[in-house]
């Protein structure tokens, strides 16, 4: 199998939006509810202090919602219109956002200082559904040797390497 990878330069503001749009492939939203959900997942990190239910709620309160809305430049209409929109929308066949405002546990996602890693593989043929038992699930990255070298962002580098991690549909 051939694999590429292709680093892309990021930042704090724009890392989500990135993120998103990597997986629009699958989530199928407009730009406008790209931006709109990274700014929610944003502000879910940041006060993941509180508990999901009382965060969301918060998130999706009038000052907060008047805080997205400036920041993106949206009018209170169309804003409200895009999250009704995102409540309709699914991913891996559940809501990306609730009717409480909670976020989809795998839009969850936190970059560390590094970034944030995306692997998905399109295989070719028929594609098995594997099973992982609860221990599996919960170590699914495997220790991988850094290069010494940098890859220049943007600058894509091709390896034969095989990976164990497969992307499913949910109609599957």
């Amino acid at each position: 199998m051939v694999t590429r990878l292709i680093p892309i330069p990021s930042d704090e503001n724009k890392i989500y939006r990135q993120i998103l749009g990597v997986l629009n492939f699958i989530l199928n939203i407009t730009p406008q509810e790209i931006e709109v959900l990274a700014e929610i997942i944003k502000l879910n990190h940041e006060y993941s202090a509180l508990p999901e239910d009382k965060r969301a709620k918060f998130i999706l309160s009038t000052d907060m919602r008047k805080e997205i809305r400036t920041a993106l430049e949206i009018e209170e209409k169309q804003f409200n219109s895009l999250i009704a929109r995102l409540k309709k929308k699914t991913f891996m066949g559940k809501n990306i956002l609730s009717e409480e405002g909670i976020l989809h546990t795998h839009l969850l996602f936190l970059p560390d200082e590094e970034g944030f890693k995306i692997e998905v593989v399109l295989k070719k043929g028929p594609v098995q559904q594997v099973v992982k038992t609860e221990s599996e699930k919960l170590n699914v990255e495997t220790p991988v040797e850094k290069k010494s070298a940098e890859i220049p962002a943007g600058k894509p580098e091709e390896t034969e390497e095989e990976f164990d991690i497969e992307l499913f549909s949910p109609e599957e």
